[in-house]
């Protein structure tokens, strides 16, 4: 679902999309409806933790049918619609006020509306009271469903431009130093949303003076003039920094409209602290502190669900010393015997994905490396955590290790 709405996005600026794999994709879909007004599983995916509730595949598949042009899926859309007229959950009720006024339905989408606007938090955004298609939860759900709240007011005939830009605010203020908005699929919407954004509330730029504090104290100014295009970096601000806590300020001068900014904090540490929200826990260990080339060092790796919940999938990062490496072998026997279900390697780690963990389920990973190259060596830190929440990590890091000839 996700896929037809992306290529149909793309084949609005390119011609590289083939139309007819689009056709495929949405007549695959199509014949998966279940004649009663939702659609149909996979069998082998019904006892998934990572799966979404059925009512929110349901709505998701109707929204992306409905942004891709389809209108051949009434009974579905009537079906999501009752679902969420019935629900109390915002991110369902946005994917389907969105098909709603997709399909010119305004007086139903304005109905649904006036459901999760008032639920507005006073922060800006808007969350779902369970999770999102792909089981996102903490600020990855709270930037879906807003972004997705956010389209759907600017369908609307008569847009409630306060509660707009205040989810908008909070969409650009969640922006990442590395252009991320959360997970994957938040980023998506959330670029969709400040994309549509931009066309719904077009003005002309006007110049101003960006104007940085440090702890009260003015540490830079930058101008600009109107109609700028380029990023305006103001970089060097660790040097005003100090030992704690430390307040930076952003103001504008001599301009009636603010920009959007962002704040991108790079750091290095032995190992970060573990998130209190995270629902999973990692311990990592290494057999030996010392050993000689050519000789097997083991490195374990145990990932617990801490609660009595299924999780969805779940990713574990485990750092390597740069003297040892992993076998290919061994990594590949991993995925055969299900031990991981998929498995990835960089210069210093070795990333393990889970496409499910059971409640209270315990994954023991025993990775016999290889010493290859002398030296003393220390593993950069391990990490553990839900893909879809991955702001909530879990850290460890390992014994340093000598390698001898």
């Amino acid at each position: 679902a996700y896929g037809l709405m992306q290529f149909n996005d793309m084949s609005k600026i390119s011609k590289v999309v083939d139309n007819s794999m689009v056709e495929r994709t949405a007549q695959w879909l199509m014949s998966r409806r279940d004649g009663k007004g939702g659609f149909l599983r996979n069998p082998q995916a019904l006892d998934s933790y990572g799966r979404a509730d059925q009512d929110i595949t349901n709505a998701y598949i109707v929204y992306a049918l409905a942004e891709a042009g389809r209108r051949d899926i009434q009974k579905e859309l009537d079906e999501a619609a009752k679902s969420a007229l019935e629900s109390n959950d915002p991110y369902v009720q946005a994917l389907v006020a969105n098909a709603l006024y997709c399909f010119q339905d305004f007086n139903r989408g304005d109905e649904l509306l006036k459901k999760f606007l008032g639920k507005q938090d006073a922060s800006g955004f808007w969350c779902g009271t369970r999770h999102s298609i792909t089981r996102s939860e903490g600020i990855s759900l709270k930037l879906e469903t807003t972004s997705l709240v956010c389209m759907a007011i600017m369908k609307s005939k008569k847009p409630d431009l306060n509660a707009l830009t205040k989810g908008i605010k909070f969409i650009v203020a969640s922006r990442s130093g590395n252009g991320g908005f959360g997970a994957t699929q938040s980023t998506i919407l959330c670029l969709k949303a400040l994309t549509q954004y931009s066309q719904f509330a077009r003005r002309t730029e006007s110049p101003g003076t960006i104007v940085i504090s440090v702890n009260g104290k003015v540490v830079a100014r930058k101008k600009y003039e109107a109609g700028e295009r380029e990023v305006i970096v103001i970089d060097s601000l660790e040097r005003f920094l100090k030992d704690g806590a430390s307040e930076i300020g952003v103001a504008f001068e001599d301009t009636k409209n603010a920009l959007p900014y962002s704040l991108s904090v790079s750091y290095n540490t032995w190992q970060p602290s573990t998130s209190e929200l995270c629902k999973v826990k990692l311990e990592t260990a290494i057999s030996v502190e010392k050993a000689k080339v050519g000789q097997t060092v083991r490195i374990s790796t145990v990932l617990t669900n801490k609660t009595n919940t299924g999780l969805p999938m779940t990713i574990a990062v485990l750092g390597l010393p740069a003297g040892v490496s992993a076998q290919p072998w061994q990594l590949k026997e991993l995925q055969e015997k299900k031990i991981v279900d998929f498995y990835e390697v960089t210069p210093s780690t070795v990333i393990f994905y889970f496409r499910q963990m059971k409640p209270e389920e315990i994954r023991t990973i025993n990775l016999d490396c290889k010493a290859e190259v002398p030296g003393f060596y220390t593993a950069p830190s391990s990490r553990a955590y839900l893909y879809y929440t991955n702001e909530y990590k879990a850290w460890t890091s390992i014994k340093p290790v000598k390698v001898e000839m």
